[in-house]
């Protein structure tokens, strides 16, 4: 085994923005979300069931099924679409957030005249792919498929951010003929009065938060190596 000396190891895990802490908190985010909505589902349930017990005799039928229509819809449509829904929107914001950081890093190491923010191309993804590849000569998109996937969630959070997660303002790879296309897709479809909106599913947050880290640690790795292909040494 090679050995890695200590101004290396500072430089690799202090000095360089790497994406691994904030990927490592994603994740446990997403675990609690997931947690807090069996939770908050059980305990909801158990509430309504007490307070049904005690008033039903008071109760018409239609409004012990109003109630427990009500509930159906607070527990597997609006609580997952807030939480699930802002865990894309946060994911995004840190996937931007880690490249930003590493295109700054970039910039100060290599003293460019220009940061990511000032390209002008179209899109974020497009951006970065304009910036590392000028100023470090990457291919930074090898993978197309993971390339596909990471425009598809900075679409959906786009949905998400700015339109309620409105089915008409989805990507085009998540638009669906059926409400079983959408489940395929990892996507439950909801309707009210006014709209049809999009909630993630617990896969689909998975497999997000995957790509995106995925994306980023290996991302993270062609920088370092073009930036400082020589490790440290310690000083004698």
């Amino acid at each position: 085994m090679s050995h890695v000396s200590l101004e290396e190891l500072f430089r690799q895990s202090v000095t360089f923005p790497g994406p691994s802490l904030r990927m490592a908190g994603l994740q446990e985010v997403r675990e609690a979300i997931e947690e807090q909505l069996v939770h908050i589902k059980g305990q909801h349930a158990i509430c309504l069931y007490a307070r049904l017990k005690r008033e039903a005799r008071m109760m018409a039928d239609e409004d012990i099924e109003y109630e427990q229509h009500q509930l159906k819809n607070l527990v597997d449509e609006l609580f997952p679409k807030v939480l699930r829904g802002g865990f894309i929107v946060s994911l995004w914001s840190v996937f931007e957030s880690c490249v930003k950081d590493l295109a700054e890093y970039t910039r100060r190491e290599k003293k460019l005249p220009f940061s990511l923010q000032e390209l002008r191309a179209g899109n974020f993804l497009n951006q970065m792919d304009l910036f590392f590849s000028r100023t470090l000569n990457l291919t930074v998109f090898p993978d197309k498929d993971l390339r596909t996937r990471l425009d598809e969630i900075m679409n959906f959070r786009h949905a998400l951010a700015h339109h309620d997660g409105s089915v008409d303002k989805l990507p085009n790879s998540l638009h669906c003929k059926s409400e079983s296309e959408y489940k395929s897709k990892g996507l439950f479809v909801y309707r009210d009065l006014h709209h049809s909106y999009a909630v993630p599913s617990a896969e689909y947050s998975k497999e997000s938060l995957d790509s995106v880290k995925k994306f980023l640690e290996h991302f993270s790795d062609q920088v370092y190596v073009a930036l400082h292909p020589i490790p440290l040494e310690d000083n004698a």
